[in-house]
């Protein structure tokens, strides 16, 4: 989207909004509330029509959170540095963020739209647990390696350990079945159908979740690093700094890389590809053409993880301890 320049073209509305975000100083503490003042902005384009611009807020859920992870309406949290997580039940503004411990330190976790799964490579499982009882110890499903990435949609979940990755039945837990990978695996997503893998930065493999089994031939995305799915399509991000999209279903790269400068992670979902970059900020890429859709928005330090749930999209701000909310 291109911003007109000029007084004539551009208005600003500053909007006071109150959002309160929930500090967690630690597990035996009560939670105290704070007030960020945020301002909302609304311009006008190069053809007159007034536009506004993202709600972008932050809400505290402490220690040093590493990945997020967003679907149905809950937001649940990763601290990769500690035996310790958090979970929002609402994807509201002033929702309220509370902590829960874990056997051990998590490595990812991943969401199916009805609880979490949490990565616990120490404990060599993945652990459920559940919206309406985050703190309550769920079942952990043993794997055979050490899992350090996780992806979950309906029915299945995706464990992966080094150069292996396991298909675990979301309702039973049980394992269906594992499957050796051809290298390293870096990251995985689950969504349009399937579950994605990167493989030794070189390709992307699609698992079939009945199966468990690799579902077609490899697909080849150079210095290929963090994947994900959603507005039809897998998106990969690359080390080399672009985001790139495959048809899931031909399993077709159907553009050219788009440089996306210090790209870290990548979402999809309400209408934008989300990528997370190193220069704390946010950039949203039209899913069709993979144009910049506005301005680059500001995040904290050290974002790393983004994910979109059903109302706004997510990062992790590990070394501020919260996460940045951006409501379209």
């Amino acid at each position: 989207m291109q911003w007109a320049v000029g007084a004539a073209a551009a208005a600003v509305l500053a909007v006071v909004v109150i959002v309160f975000a929930v500090v967690l100083p630690g597990d035996d503490e009560e939670p105290t509330r704070e007030t960020t003042t945020v301002e909302r902005t609304t311009r006008s384009n190069e053809r007159g029509n007034r536009e506004t611009e993202p709600r972008v807020t932050t809400v505290e859920v402490g220690g040093r959170p590493t990945v997020v992870a967003a679907g149905g309406g809950v937001v649940w949290v990763a601290d990769s540095f500690a035996p310790r997580a958090a979970v929002l039940t609402s994807e509201a503004a002033d929702a309220n963020a509370s902590s829960f411990r874990l056997d051990g330190a998590p490595a990812d976790v991943a969401t199916d739209g009805d609880g979490a799964w949490y990565a616990l490579p120490e404990q060599q499982g993945v652990e459920r647990r559940e919206a309406d009882e985050p703190a309550a110890t769920g079942e952990v499903t043993s794997t055979d390696g050490f899992p350090a990435v996780v992806a979950a949609t309906e029915g299945a979940v995706f464990a992966v350990s080094e150069s292996s990755v396991e298909t675990i039945d979301a309702a039973t837990g049980d394992s269906r079945a594992a499957v050796e990978l051809d290298g390293f695996a870096t990251s995985a997503a689950a969504g349009e159908g399937y579950g994605w893998v990167v493989v030794e930065n070189r390709e992307v493999v699609r698992i079939d979740p009945g199966s468990g089994e690799v579902d077609g031939d490899p697909i080849e995305v150079e210095k290929a690093f963090g994947i994900a799915t959603g507005e039809g399509a897998a998106w990969v991000v690359s080390v080399s700094g672009t985001v790139t999209r495959i048809d899931p279903e031909s399993l077709e790269v159907t553009s050219s890389p788009k440089p996306v400068r210090g790209a870290l992670d990548v979402a999809a979902g309400l209408g934008s590809v989300w990528v997370s970059a190193s220069d704390t900020a946010v950039i949203r890429l039209d899913p069709d053409t993979l144009e910049p859709q506005g301005k680059p928005l500001p995040v904290g330090d050290e974002p790393s993880s983004v994910s979109v749930g059903d109302e706004a999209a997510w990062v992790t701000n590990g070394a501020e301890g919260e996460l940045t909310r951006i409501e379209p």
